[in-house]
């Protein structure tokens, strides 16, 4: 089937786009095109699209993919894809599910590869889906999602700035990311009050890997918590999580040549993974 107007199709079935949903259609065929694009498919390859809506991306993932699994919670839209708009596509299978629920995982055993994933994030479920992806890293091939802005300048940033967090320390940790274009409200129906952005990401194997995946998250969250202060007052004051006193974790912190007096925001990717190795290597942590 053709890519349909999403305006056409909400007017032929009676559809309001639900806003608690963040339901966002995209208006142009060429940037839906575009997005598929972005994810370098192969004949082989085994597509997860989120929030598949009225199948606006889901046509041309079908041309490209041998597999699409379009996840869609909305009973409504999850009912007119597989009545109507995907009826005639047999490599398309339309699953009614919130994707925090989905087990990447197990479809990617299933298939026997890395899967390619895709979507409009809703804001509402941006954070818990990126820990979710980080969690099952082993099921992604190449990520292309699409957010807001603002969440997609932190995710990039860097050290030092108030946009640098725990999903930019932890997401560029994981995968290499790139951000690949903005689109503006006027590319979506209905039109949202923000920009977003595209970001593409691939799996990345550190030069520094941590010993703990679940210690580095530990550290970074701890750190963050109160990122206006010193490490050594924010570590310092959580000291016994690691089995350690606030004078031996600022000596962990000195014998790394991190000073601290310094902000959480100001350590790299690489530093807080040794920091974490460390921390992860004391005898009765």
């Amino acid at each position: 089937m053709p890519f349909l107007s999403p305006k056409i199709l909400c007017r032929r079935h009676g559809l309001t786009p639900h806003k608690a949903l963040g339901q966002h259609f995209l208006l142009h065929p060429d940037q839906a095109k575009r997005l598929v694009a972005a994810l370098s498919l192969e004949s082989g390859d085994t597509v997860v699209e989120i929030g598949a809506g009225l199948g606006g991306l889901t046509v041309f993932l079908a041309a490209a993919a041998q597999q699409v699994v379009a996840l869609e919670v909305d009973p409504r839209l999850a009912d007119l894809l597989s009545r109507e708009i995907v009826a005639d596509l047999p490599n398309v299978q339309v699953v009614r599910q919130d994707v925090l629920g989905f087990d990447f995982v197990g479809l990617s055993r299933q298939v026997g590869r890395p899967l390619a994933i895709i979507g409009n994030l809703p804001y509402q479920i941006t954070s818990p889906l990126l820990f979710k992806f980080l969690q099952e890293k082993a099921a992604v091939g190449v990520l292309v999602l699409m957010m807001q802005l603002e969440v997609g300048q932190r995710l990039l940033a860097k050290p030092g700035g108030k946009e640098y967090g725990i999903l930019s320390v932890l997401l560029q940790y994981h995968f290499h990311l790139e951000r690949l274009f903005t689109l503006g409200p006027q590319n979506f129906y209905p039109a949202p009050k923000v920009d977003s952005v595209v970001l593409r990401g691939r799996p990345r194997q550190p030069e520094v890997p941590a010993r703990s995946a679940e210690g580095l998250i530990q550290l970074v969250k701890t750190a963050f918590a109160t990122r206006r202060k010193t490490l050594k007052n924010t570590l310092g004051g959580q000291a016994a999580r690691w089995g350690l006193t606030p004078d031996s974790l600022v000596a962990i912190l000195q014998s790394l040549d991190i000073d601290p007096n310094r902000r959480p925001e100001t350590l790299s990717v690489e530093e807080f993974v040794r920091l974490s190795n460390a921390l992860g290597e004391h005898p009765t942590a």
